[in-house]
């Protein structure tokens, strides 16, 4: 557990790295300066950003959350579209900061916290225009689903084709087995 009683105030800001595969990896935060941690520096983009509520359990959980990116360049939307989003890995952290120095705090190897890990399951893309100032605006809502959700969906099992196990002698009786009709708990 995270002891901040010797704060009298502190600043929070949430990162997300998002891995599209073939194409970039994004790294972006709401917090108002860029901060690099773990090898890689998150480019602030402030209220460009919208992240869904989220819950913190002491336990992992299946849980859903979504993501809004607003302001993107047109044909950044063009290169998201040509990649897979759907299925993409999306992490997000936690960071706590020191409001006078914006230097993350230091307690522990905790900071910033892994506050959610799953992948993009859904996207949505709006645009909106603004005929009197001859402006648009383009966001991206991706829906994300947690590594636990994905598992607990997951399907599980031992394929039962002979042609997949020609060496094991436990197959040859799934063919004539599957056709049969058993008659349970009869005398």
């Amino acid at each position: 557990m995270i002891d901040l009683s010797s704060y009298t105030s502190i600043e929070s800001a949430l990162f997300i790295k998002w891995v599209i595969p073939n194409f970039e990896t994004a790294t972006i935060s709401d917090y108002h300066l860029p901060i690099t941690f773990g090898g890689d520096t998150y480019t602030n983009i402030g209220n460009l950003l919208s992240i869904g509520n989220t819950t913190s359990e002491l336990k992992a959980s299946a849980s859903q959350l979504s993501i809004s990116l607003s302001g993107l360049p047109t044909n950044s939307i063009s290169d998201l579209l040509n990649n897979e989003i759907k299925g993409s890995d999306i992490e997000i952290f936690r960071g706590l900061f020191d409001p006078i120095t914006h230097t993350l705090l230091s307690i522990g190897e905790d900071n910033p916290i892994k506050k959610f890990e799953g992948i993009v399951t859904n996207y949505g893309i709006s645009d909106s225009i603004d005929p009197y100032s001859n402006t648009s605006s383009t966001t991206i809502t991706l829906t994300c689903n947690s590594m636990v959700e994905v598992l607990a969906k997951k399907i599980n099992g031992r394929r039962t084709n002979p042609v997949d196990f020609p060496d094991d002698k436990s197959m040859n009786r799934v063919q004539p087995l599957s056709n049969s009709n058993y008659n349970f708990g009869a005398p």
